[in-house]
């Protein structure tokens, strides 16, 4: 856990400098109540990592803030998280794919992988290895109530988590979810 994500407009403040990229100090101020408050964030966010603080002395003495690359990966992801709690379809770009799947691999590494997977009408049963132990895990098919179709995993309790990830990249789910947008059930 990033300690300074606990902070009151931690969160907010991510995503806001996600959504309008490099900004001045005082831009938060559109979001953070006080400027107290932001000038005990400010230093928490960049002493975690997230934030790149610029300072500028032309004329009036002014703060530029960015995220850094940890920063916009962390942001992202409370974004897709508040997204996918909402129920609203998440995209994701071929970067971010390869991204994912390049975090797979070394969460992955060391491990014997997948000796069966099975994909039934309502989930998905992904055998696997861990240090000699075999495992199963079960990722069943949630269609909300906006028709989205959606893949929780029973271990994790997760709709984001590494099994859900790889599940999705099954071509019989993929077909479970086309058949399933062309009989109406789920929306695109």
């Amino acid at each position: 856990m990033i300690p300074s994500l606990s902070e009151k407009y931690a969160i907010d403040a991510l995503k806001y400098i996600l959504e309008k990229g490099r900004i001045k100090k005082t831009d938060l101020l559109e979001i953070i109540t006080s400027s107290w408050t932001l000038d005990k964030l400010i230093p928490k966010l960049e002493r975690d990592g997230l934030l790149e603080v610029k300072e500028s002395t032309m004329g009036r003495r002014t703060y530029e803030i960015s995220l850094t690359p940890k920063g916009r990966s962390v942001a992202e992801q409370l974004k897709r998280a508040e997204e996918a709690a909402k129920g609203e379809s998440v995209e994701i770009s071929d970067q971010e794919a390869r991204d994912w799947a390049a975090r797979f691999r070394e969460a992955t590494k060391g491990m014997s992988l997948l000796y069966h997977v099975n994909v039934y009408q309502d989930h998905v049963s992904i055998g696997y290895d861990i240090a000699g132990k075999n495992r199963i895990t079960n990722v069943y098919v949630r269609v909300n109530g906006k028709g989205i179709m959606r893949l929780w995993c029973e271990e994790d309790e997760s709709f984001e988590c590494i099994h859900v990830q790889y599940a999705w990249t099954l071509p019989k789910v993929q077909e479970m979810y086309a058949n399933n947008v062309r009989n109406g059930k789920v929306r695109e």
